[in-house]
């Protein structure tokens, strides 16, 4: 839709308008239905210094493609649609450049396009994995890394980043994440019962910490009290809990 009205501005501007005459001449030769206002404005667009630099740099880049293709104005990806329906199968981008760089008696279009589609045909025939969309399928290959921002055979839009980082992905094991997650889990229970246990070994070596503290703070009170000399039992008893404490 976006070429066929291209092409019909250009047409209108070619039929109608003439550097010869004056604006107001070109004004009243505008075509039948266009608005004078909608008119004039078309043709100082056209005659802006701006647009004339800007067609005669696309007329330079058209005339640098070297792969120009036999399908007209349908786009590749639309080409490719087509024919996947046409076959009942997806159409490989390989394959479809392969056909639309042939005239319709089989022969390509020129030599480069036959190079270029001789090697496709060649990295499918060694890999048929080349066949799949892909940032190393046939078509990237023969023709060499993408551009970015674009890609080759998908039309307008569509970015090497949209269409390849899914695809380069390695499928997941569904069944495979779901037992390391529960290996985890289990792992990860193991490691906080093992806390507590510490914990609570910790905390029954602090509580005799501080119970034999007391002992000692209650034994020092009486030996105070008994003049520096302890009972019998409570010297047997205090000698056991230094030997117990040293040890």
């Amino acid at each position: 839709m976006g070429k066929s009205w291209k092409d019909t501005r250009g047409r209108l501007f070619d039929s109608h308008y003439k550097p010869t005459r004056t604006l107001e001449q070109n004004l009243e030769q505008r075509p039948e239905g266009i608005p004078r206002k909608h008119w004039k404005w078309f043709i100082e667009y056209r005659n802006d210094p701006a647009t004339k630099a800007k067609c005669k740099q696309n007329t330079l880049n058209r005339k640098k493609q070297l792969y120009t293709h036999t399908g007209g104005s349908k786009s590749l990806a639309r080409a490719r649609e087509e024919e996947s329906q046409l076959q009942g199968r997806t159409v490989g981008r390989g394959e479809l450049w392969i056909l639309k760089h042939k005239r319709s008696y089989g022969s390509y279009i020129h030599e480069e396009a036959q190079r270029i589609g001789e090697k496709i045909s060649e990295l499918e025939q060694l890999d048929e994995s080349t066949r799949i969309l892909s940032e190393n399928d046939s078509l990237a290959q023969a023709l060499g890394k993408e551009h970015p921002g674009r890609v080759r055979g998908m039309g307008h839009g569509p970015t090497p980043s949209q269409i390849f980082s899914s695809s380069s992905q390695p499928p997941v094991d569904r069944a495979q994440v779901e037992e390391t997650q529960r290996m985890l889990c289990e792992l990860q229970a193991e490691v906080t019962t093992e806390k507590l246990k510490t914990k609570a070994i910790e905390d029954e070596l602090a509580a005799e910490k501080t119970k034999r503290q007391e002992i000692e703070s209650v034994l020092s009170y009486l030996v105070q009290q008994q003049c520096g000399e302890l009972p019998p039992d409570i010297a047997a008893r205090m000698n056991s809990l230094d030997r117990y404490g040293g040890t």
